[in-house]
């Protein structure tokens, strides 16, 4: 006869606290060497550091210190080893039944397995953070609101992971396959995601890049809590790396309730499964019959998607295939694989190959038509991923990307860009074959990113050709011309190119090589000119009067223009003669459109940077900028002018 008792075994509590004593050991172990010894160590000569004589208190030290300690990492392993140990016996027939034979209750056995888990990975935890506290009253560093703050997000994510590993145990007979379906379950939304992305990589029009602007979500807990949930410490500094502000706060605390909800909802539909679990299903790959096919279509679906659109791009290696044709191969083999899919998952579940029934042929056949409806939902863009241009007013800044990286603020040019890319996408038809219709005309490919105000990022890539090419048609130019007229107009090119301070700005620094054939050596030397012999006001003086040469090039559309015909660096016109030169206003910071476009905006370092290198690619063309040059002494024969297809045809080479 089974005990009355409710939640709670004491005898059971021992045992398995028996098995699974040294993983709270071992955690309490690491964690120590992670925070308190490692924060001992780095305070060991703080006072005679550079830290002090820079302004940093023991206080910031701390504050910094916890808030580059991992917190979901740490959660998600010990939570599944605490849990696999503790539920071993679900997974060995003869422990299996002889434990459910015992006088206790499937109630108690879940209840004290669930709290042994959730104290062997709290309590060293806990107990670090109680050391981690004596350790910073000694040290004078006070910060006790980030250790125990960041101790709450950590036991927070351990129960969290708990519930989710006991929720694995359940759903299968097999120790190995419960461990895996924990991983997919912590991961199953951005697994899912990243199927979708890269299926729309592979397929999707302008979709090229779907995977530089994946976010976390809160369905993928491990990730979003270490991105949302801790102790951000701001610390502001001058040109000199001098303390000049310090700020923190604590920051997640309401996903932190949310997790913590879902963590009590996940553990009581673990214990319903485990309620009514049988106990036959030992060993069966997946012990819960409504997850069999949930399991079945899952795989079969995801897998078959990212290798049917694998496929397609596989056979278009040579960029020869439709957009439409692309995708009716991706549709069909994904289809194919789904099918192959959907049997071996099948004989996975009911260990033998004997599934080819009337029944599964159905269900087979009902999977294939739902997948056949989704992928075409994405041939017809049906979930408008294609065509998504955000508003306006959501946009924090637009960046273009082609021969060279633009990033507009303002908002009418926001807006500019904006009707721009709408325009481009009214048909696109062409534009998604425009290698096809126009593969002997030259090509390039430009980016549209979108920063939007939420922090989250669309990038979109498109493939374009030669809009002064006498193949292409007038949609064409229609829906490319106005994109280059507006990043090749000058305004634009010397705000965005050359930069923000283009017209308030020293030139401190600019180098010119020239080059001329030496018949010994068969190759070319460098006829470079340093201007030593000058005072810094006689160089700068020198340095501006070819920079105002520069700008007439750049009003003139000789310099810094964008191209969908030639590729910026693989056109022969080019000079091989390499030209640049440094920009700098000492109260303006400089606004780099390309650390912006790249993600590099938030760089503390950026912020101080009051000047910037500028390469200029010149061609024969930019006449005002190399009278200048030659005038200047930069250098005196023309011979010194050499393009790249000059270069090449020299010294013999097909390509450079």
């Amino acid at each position: 006869m089974q005990s009355k008792t409710s939640f709670f075994n004491m005898a059971l509590f021992k045992k398995n606290l028996s098995r699974t004593w040294i993983v709270g050991l071992l955690y309490f172990i690491a964690l120590l060497l992670m925070i308190p010894i490692s924060f001992v160590l780095t305070m060991a000569d703080f006072d005679n550091s550079w830290y002090v004589e820079s302004g940093y208190t023991r206080e910031i030290m701390l504050y910094q210190h916890m808030q580059y300690v991992p917190k979901s990492g740490l959660a998600l392993t010990v939570a599944i080893v605490a849990t696999g140990i503790t539920f071993w016996f679900l997974f060995n027939k003869r422990d299996n039944y002889m434990m459910h034979a015992f006088p206790v209750s499937r109630k108690s056995l879940f209840f004290t397995g669930f709290t042994t888990a959730s104290l062997v990975s709290l309590v060293p935890l806990v107990v670090n953070s109680i050391i981690m506290t004596i350790v910073a009253f000694v040290e004078k560093a006070p910060a006790i609101d980030a250790i125990w703050y960041w101790t709450l997000i950590v036991a927070v994510a351990t129960e969290l992971f708990i519930s989710i590993a006991v929720f694995s145990m359940m759903t299968s007979g097999q120790i190995i396959t419960s461990v895996v379906f924990y991983f997919i379950f912590c991961y199953l939304y951005a697994l899912m995601e990243v199927a979708f992305r890269i299926t729309a990589s592979f397929l999707m029009f302008g979709m090229s890049s779907a995977l530089s602007d994946l976010d976390s979500t809160m369905l993928t807990p491990s990730f979003f809590i270490s991105a949302n949930c801790g102790i951000n410490a701001v610390v502001d500094t001058d040109d000199y790396g001098k303390l000049i502000g310090f700020s923190y706060e604590l920051t997640g605390a309401k996903y932190l309730a949310i997790y913590a909800v879902a963590a009590v909802v996940i553990t009581f539909i673990a214990y319903m499964l485990y309620k009514y679990k049988k106990l036959e299903t030992v060993h069966d790959f997946i012990a819960v019959p409504f997850l069999k096919p949930v399991f079945t279509v899952g795989m079969s679906f995801f897998i078959s998607m990212v290798a049917g659109g694998f496929v397609a791009e596989m056979i278009n290696a040579a960029k020869t295939l439709t957009y439409s044709t692309k995708f009716a191969i991706a549709i069909v083999s994904a289809i194919i694989i789904g099918c192959i899919l959907f049997y071996a998952t099948q004989m996975m579940i009911e260990k033998t190959v004997r599934v080819f029934s009337a029944k599964k042929f159905v269900y087979c056949a009902g999977y294939s038509a739902a997948a056949l409806v989704v992928l075409l939902c994405l041939r017809l863009d049906v979930f408008k991923v294609e065509n998504k241009v955000p508003n306006a007013n959501d946009v924090e800044w637009v960046g273009f990307n082609c021969d060279y990286a633009m990033v507009f603020t303002d908002e009418d040019e926001i807006g500019t860009m904006i009707e721009l890319h709408k325009n481009f996408l009214e048909d696109k038809k062409e534009l998604r074959d425009v290698n096809v219709l126009y593969s002997d005309v030259p090509g390039n490919s430009f980016t549209i990113k979108y920063k939007l105000k939420n922090g989250k990022t669309i990038i979109r890539d498109y493939s374009v050709v030669d809009t002064e090419s006498e193949e292409v048609s007038a949609q064409y130019v229609a829906a490319t011309e106005p994109i280059l007229d507006f990043v090749n107009s000058p305004i634009q090119i010397k705000e965005h190119v050359i930069g923000n301070i283009y017209d308030d700005c020293t030139i401190t620094e600019m180098s010119f090589s020239g080059y001329l054939y030496d018949e010994s050596l068969e190759d070319y030397y460098s006829t470079y000119v340093d201007f030593d012999y000058l005072t810094d006001r006689e160089k700068q003086e020198k340095f501006a009067r070819v920079y105002e040469a520069v700008l007439k090039d750049v009003d003139a559309g000789k310099l810094f223009t964008t191209s969908f015909g030639t590729d910026y660096y693989n056109s022969e016109d080019k000079l091989y003669n390499d030209f640049s030169f440094t920009i700098q206003n000492k109260k303006t910071p400089y606004f780099s459109d390309t650390d912006f476009f790249w993600g590099y905006e938030v760089s503390s370092s950026y912020y101080t940077r009051y000047e910037q290198s500028i390469y200029v690619q010149l061609t024969r063309d930019c006449t005002n900028t190399l009278q200048a040059l030659k005038e200047e002494g930069f250098y005196t024969d023309d011979e010194e002018i050499l393009t790249y297809g000059e270069y090449n045809q020299r010294m013999g080479y097909d390509y450079y």
